[in-house]
């Protein structure tokens, strides 16, 4: 009698675990992790760097820009190479590109060796999300999409959250050559468990339709196949909605830290640790975005996400630091990676199998370049303007955007 009851808590959560994608999910989540623990790493140990190789704040910069633009750009070949090979493949080489740089980052005796492996690391980069995002869309049933790439997301918050605490911890006691050489362990290692998960995987093929029984007496008529613009022409709204939100208010997040000593006098430490907070809650932002779009449809889940965040950032200028704006950060943090949790699946499902990758290249590519692009923009304005009166015009205008998202909810 104690060995059924037992047993009933172990098999909910068998099944809990099968309705969140088994192993093949966790896998999936494992990758994301490694791959983001590399990529990750650099502004958290940017100011070891700098002491060690005696760079100036201009060079120290560079070496951001180096990774995030040349990463930004590649996301569209990687998305379009997704499509025409093994994505198994895509992944691999893109995970074994990113780990064995942060190997080389760690070896590179100077400044400009360095820069030149970033440069790499970021082109390598363009082939993990594309590819990864679309061959897990293939391989899991639609009605439970969004849960499953809500893990994958949380694989990647788990990883650039852990890289700056171990990346600190080993560069502590080993320096951070060796934080970058030791992190690059996870993403290697994966390689070789998408290549034996997936080893069989065929190249994305289009969608037959079926027709009638009498088709088969002949040779069926090869299936239409859509371009780009005729996928994203029904998803236009939704589709340059979150990229304007991403672009916006994905720009404001790399400033709270900032914001928040200027403004509040808060000590870096403690502002550096409310980044954590933020990120944190965006874990539970992903699993909640998956879930609900998943139970309640893409599109609800993804216009509540849009319409929270901007009066969101734009109560974080107007409230104290108290209990308040804490509470503030983390539903900012948690709607910011509901938004991306709701839109994955949603543009998924709405795109033949065969254009997934490359789908999916242009609205991450748009997102990560974009931002890159405009955080300096943004920068040089709080430097003539100060950062409260910048902080809040992008924080008025996300809201703009939120009350946009508003009125088309209807006619997306």
């Amino acid at each position: 009698m104690n060995q059924d009851r037992d047993t009933v808590p172990q098999k909910r959560t068998q099944s809990l675990f099968r309705q969140w994608g088994g192993g093949t999910a966790l896998l999936f989540s494992y990758t994301h992790m490694g791959h983001d623990l590399c990529t990750g790493l650099l502004t958290a140990l940017l100011p070891l760097i700098k002491e060690a190789l005696g760079l100036t704040y201009l060079q120290s910069g560079l070496l951001l820009s180096a990774y995030t633009i040349t990463s930004g750009l590649s996301q569209f070949p990687g998305g379009w190479l997704g499509d025409r090979l093994r994505r198994n493949v895509v992944i691999a080489v893109g995970l074994a590109g990113v780990g064995l740089a942060a190997v080389a980052v760690g070896l590179s005796p100077t400044y400009y060796p360095m820069l030149v492996i970033l440069v790499i690391m970021g082109i390598f980069a363009g082939a993990y999300h594309p590819s990864a995002v679309s061959l897990m869309s293939g391989h899991f049933e639609e009605s439970k999409r969004g849960r499953f790439i809500a893990l994958h997301m949380v694989g990647g918050s788990i990883g650039f959250t852990l890289g700056p605490v171990l990346g600190g911890l080993i560069a502590e006691f080993l320096g951070w050559r060796y934080a970058y050489i030791i992190l690059s362990l996870p993403a290697l290692s994966a390689i070789a468990f998408i290549w034996k998960r997936f080893q069989l995987s065929e190249r994305p093929q289009p969608i037959v339709s079926h027709g009638d029984t009498s088709a088969a007496k002949q040779p069926p008529a090869p299936p239409r196949r859509l371009n780009i613009f005729q996928v994203l022409r029904p998803v236009a709204i939704i589709f340059l909605l979150t990229v304007a939100m991403q672009l916006v208010a994905g720009s404001a997040m790399a400033f709270i830290p900032l914001y928040l000593v200027d403004k509040h006098g808060m000590a870096a430490a403690y502002a550096a640790m409310m980044m954590g907070v933020i990120r944190g809650a965006g874990i539970g932002g992903s699993l909640l975005g998956g879930w609900l779009s998943d139970r309640w449809g893409r599109k609800n889940a993804i216009f509540v996400a849009l319409v929270v965040v901007g009066p969101l950032l734009l109560l974080m200028t107007r409230i104290p630091f108290n209990a308040g704006l804490i509470t503030v950060l983390v539903l900012f943090g948690m709607f910011m990676y509901m938004r991306q949790a709701t839109i994955q699946p949603f543009l998924m499902d709405r795109t033949p199998s065969y254009l997934r990758a490359t789908i999916f290249g242009i609205y991450f590519g748009l997102g990560i370049e974009g931002q890159s692009m405009i955080q300096p923009v943004a920068g040089h304005f709080m430097d003539i303007y100060g950062i409260g009166t910048v902080f809040t015009f992008i924080a008025l205008a996300s809201t703009g955007l939120s009350l946009l998202a508003l009125l088309l909810a209807k006619k997306a």
